[in-house]
């Protein structure tokens, strides 16, 4: 597991030294071989479409490979503020269960003050003890001190703490209160489970739509939704779970996104925020027909709470 670790953090300076020109980073997967050699993809492929490809090539190792690395560019929420960060997942072949995730906050090159790395966090180590964290972190860091370009930059840019960073998903850079963005996060599955429970059943067709949204194009391209998006991609299963088997006041929660909008972003930025989110919700009350476009076949019941999200949110169309 430490070679895998190695290698992921090996992987992972190399993509330091791609973003610190500024560059947006092209996803990559990096494998490890079980005799030691390792190998590099880039998914040249649409954002949302990439993320995808990637979470399924580390989880399907074959049987030549003792672990793999899936490493991509996002905007990510701090205590310090909202950052750019490579999110770096890791995965063993010898041991589905556990997986390792790290996040690197920097500061992009495009910034006033030029590019800067920041001090390395692990937001998750499912399989492990906290006692593992140590040797864990250290794996990491012998790998990315041994890609002679990104160590070096890691060495000679590193500020140990992270703060405001423009971000190079576009120029949404509104501070939001802590209370606030996560209440944001859960945008999009209120949106799921109002509509697609309306019904009375969830099936898993309107599951599986729902996926594939989260990381469509469409909604990645807005830059609030991309920053919601990126914050929950990796605990998706995790939050659907937990809020299945929640009673939610939908109305009350629709009301309170509605305020939260209106007070930190201006009026068209709000409205296409709100727009994206009622559109989520039409495409999901679409999954469970045969034409994901077969508006007609939506139900009576989807249609309502369609209507009460569109009320709600007060959608201007």
């Amino acid at each position: 597991m430490k070679n895998v670790l190695t290698m992921a953090g090996n992987f992972a300076s190399h993509a330091i030294w791609n973003v610190s020109s500024g560059d947006t980073l092209v996803p990559i997967v990096g494998f490890l071989k079980g005799d030691g050699t390792h190998h590099m993809e880039r998914l040249m492929m649409g954002s949302g479409e990439a993320v995808s490809v990637g979470e399924i090539k580390i989880n399907q190792l074959t049987d030549e490979h003792t672990g793999a690395t899936f490493i991509k560019d996002g905007f990510v929420t701090l205590e310090s503020g909202k950052t750019d960060a490579l999110i770096v997942d890791v995965t063993f072949s010898d041991n589905s269960d556990k997986k390792v995730q790290f996040l690197i906050p920097y500061r992009n090159a495009n910034h006033q003050r030029g590019f800067a790395v920041h001090r390395l966090k692990i937001t998750k180590a499912s399989g492990f003890e906290s006692d593992d964290y140590g040797w864990i972190s250290d794996a990491f860091f012998d790998g990315l001190e041994s890609h002679e370009q990104g160590g070096k930059i890691w060495l000679e840019q590193y500020e140990d703490q992270a703060g405001e960073s423009s971000g190079h998903y576009g120029d949404e850079n509104t501070d939001f209160a802590k209370e606030d963005f996560e209440k944001l996060k859960l945008a999009p599955f209120l949106i799921f489970f109002f509509v697609a429970g309306a019904d009375g059943k969830i099936d898993k067709k309107e599951v599986t739509v729902f996926m594939e949204l989260l990381t469509s194009s469409e909604y990645l391209s807005n830059p609030l939704f991309n920053r919601v998006i990126t914050n929950v991609i990796n605990d998706v299963p995790t939050i659907i779970s937990e809020l299945a088997n929640q009673t939610i006041d939908y109305i009350a929660e629709l009301s309170m996104l509605k305020l939260i909008t209106d007070r930190y972003l201006v009026e068209n930025e709000a409205n296409e925020f709100k727009i994206l989110l009622l559109l989520l919700g039409q495409k999901i009350a679409q999954a469970s027909t045969a034409e994901l476009d077969a508006s007609t076949q939506i139900s009576q019941e989807e249609n309502a709470a369609l209507a009460a999200i569109a009320v709600c949110l007060g959608v201007n169309v």
